[in-house]
């Protein structure tokens, strides 16, 4: 009797976990949420074999969880590769936009300055700020494979120096103070030719297409950098897309079959830890050094001097003017030397003013400073430097694909405990000690030839930095801030922006006459910030016109004439 009733309680439980385990109803939910219709159980699947699957759903189940890995891989490399790039433009547009403001201001500076001969400078000015706005110009967010620190297409220090000769002329002519009169042709060329032996500017052009050609240089280099940065997470991504048979059937068997088999259960974690770092970050684990170094070499360069470099430009230029006026002595003894005494011809009515490319009032230029974007930018990109080492883990932090622990849970075979070792990392070496991995892993092609180009990446901004250690964050916003301007650019607005911007804001044809009404306008414009200081207000412009007018007083003073021009001075 007692025989009977224990076989009878053992039949009554074995009846009840049978039908657990042939009800697909805990599945339905699941095949539901991923739109997996298909329902032909009578026709049993390859892999899984369970009785809620057939050949039919277990193929939809298979691309499906697929495609949820790439998505999950995808969710951590397209943050990157859109902030790369959106980085890249932000910094582009900001220079250029910067680039157009310098050669507004140093328009200006010449219209104040040389007056009705200011014109003459327009087409040296052009030419130079042309130059910079061609070093800068990258139509692409596409890496084309181009060879990366190839020599840029303008050497600065050439255009600056070219630029100083053709202005030299010019200069020379407001030396003599000949407002009404022109150099001949032949008296023009003879200053230019005799430019390298005259040096009328001092060391000022040499030392300004040195700093140019440096910083451009390495914001250059950097502009290139962010998009090869962005095209190796594009191609990284679409390696992983097309990973191999067997690794799509170990994915179905870790993340689906315990569905066919009537299971509302996830995977253990360590079995899907196992899976993801041989199926997923193996391929693409050896980019993890080549990009830790990438990225320490962007923090490197975060920061390039380009701003600073545009920003300072009308002042260097301003000071080689003022050499050339404090030494007018040795000058004109120079120039006679080497082209005699000036040639002349008379010019009764020259022309006045001229349009500047890209001079637009200052309002027009407003935008928002990228100093958020830029902290963003250097801060998510230092968290990604073991990007690569870690990115298969992630699949594992969805519900469908593992369980929190490894008691309980899909263990490839039924529920209940994962007991196989974990191994230790997705690196090609510790594969072969992982127990869901049988065939020997090999890299892909495209990922050593990314890794090359990431190498290459690193050395051209080694290459470029300035032996600064600061960290990204810290580099980008040390120094003095140029500009605010540029579509989705600029930097923040403080005081010496507000004077910079009333100097070379665009106000086309104005003059020294016109001063008063600059000030006003200035104060206008920025009434939220705070008055700066009369010290901080005595701009280079200033200086040089301070200078040129104590150089005339002295030239009256050397002929005897009344001083008449020091109270103006004052």
């Amino acid at each position: 009797m007692k025989v009977l009733v224990v076989f009878l309680v053992f039949a009554a439980s074995a009846a009840a976990v049978s039908g657990a385990a042939t009800s697909c109803a805990p599945s339905e939910d699941f095949f539901s949420r991923h739109n997996i219709s298909a329902d032909d159980r009578n026709i049993p699947g390859s892999v899984c074999g369970g009785q809620c699957c057939g050949r039919g759903r277990e193929t939809q189940l298979r691309n499906v969880l697929r495609r949820r890995a790439e998505q999950r891989v995808a969710t951590a490399l397209r943050p990157i590769t859109e902030l790369l790039l959106a980085t890249k433009r932000t910094l582009q547009e900001h220079l250029t936009a910067l680039s157009y403001q310098s050669q507004n201001k140093t328009a200006i500076f010449f219209t104040q300055l040389y007056k009705s001969h200011a014109i003459r400078a327009q087409a040296p000015l052009a030419a130079l700020y042309d130059d910079i706005r061609i070093l800068l110009k990258s139509n692409s967010d596409e890496d084309n494979g181009d060879e990366l620190g190839t020599p840029s297409p303008k050497d600065l220090t050439i255009s600056a120096n070219k630029f100083f000769r053709e202005v030299f002329p010019i200069a020379y002519q407001n030396v003599l103070k000949l407002d009404m009169k022109q150099f001949t042709p032949e008296y023009e060329a003879c200053l230019k030719d005799a430019y390298d032996a005259v040096q009328p500017f001092g060391d000022v052009p040499q030392q300004l297409g040195v700093s140019l050609s440096q910083s451009l240089e390495a914001a250059r280099a950097l502009l290139q950098v962010l998009v090869v940065g962005a095209g190796a997470l594009s191609t990284t991504e679409r390696v992983l897309s097309s990973s191999n048979e067997e690794c799509s059937t170990k994915l179905l068997r870790m993340g689906g079959c315990s569905r066919c088999k009537g299971f509302d259960t996830s995977p253990c974690r360590n079995y899907c830890l196992n899976v993801a770092r041989g199926c997923i970050g193996s391929l693409v684990v050896e980019l993890d050094a080549p990009w830790a170094g990438y990225v320490e070499g962007v923090e490197r360069v975060a920061r390039p001097d380009a701003d600073a470099a545009l920003r300072a430009l009308d002042s260097k230029v301003s000071s080689a003017i003022m050499h050339a006026l404090e030494n007018h002595v040795i000058l004109e003894k120079k120039v006679r030397q080497e082209c005699g005494p000036p040639s002349t011809l008379d010019v009764p009515n020259p022309a006045s003013s001229w349009s500047t490319p890209g001079a637009t009032r200052r309002d027009s230029l407003r935008a928002p400073p990228p100093d958020t974007e830029l902290l963003q930018f250097a801060a998510t990109l230092a968290a990604s430097k073991k990007l690569f080492a870690s990115i298969s883990d992630r699949l594992c932090d969805q519900p469908d694909f593992a369980n929190e622990n490894n008691e309980q849970c899909w263990n490839g075979e039924t529920i209940g405990e994962y007991t196989k070792a974990l191994v230790a990392s997705a690196s090609l070496s510790d594969q072969k000690y992982n127990p869901e991995i049988t065939a020997s892993t090999h890299q892909d092609f495209r990922v050593a030839a990314l890794g090359d180009r990431l190498r290459q990446a690193r050395q051209l901004l080694v290459s470029h930095s300035w032996g600064g250690s600061a960290p990204a964050a810290e580099a980008f916003m040390q120094g003095d801030e140029a500009g605010d301007e540029g579509s989705g650019s600029g930097r923040s607005y403080s005081e010496d922006d507000a004077a910079y911007d009333a100097e070379g804001s665009g106000e086309e044809g104005s003059g020294i006459e016109e001063e008063t009404g600059i000030k006003e306008s200035e104060e206008t414009t920025h009434s939220s910030t705070p008055n700066i200081s009369s010290a901080a207000r005595f701009s280079p412009l200033v200086s040089v016109i301070i200078s040129f007018a104590t150089y005339q007083c002295l030239h009256y003073l050397n002929q005897f004439r009344p001083i008449k021009c020091i109270s103006g001075i004052l």
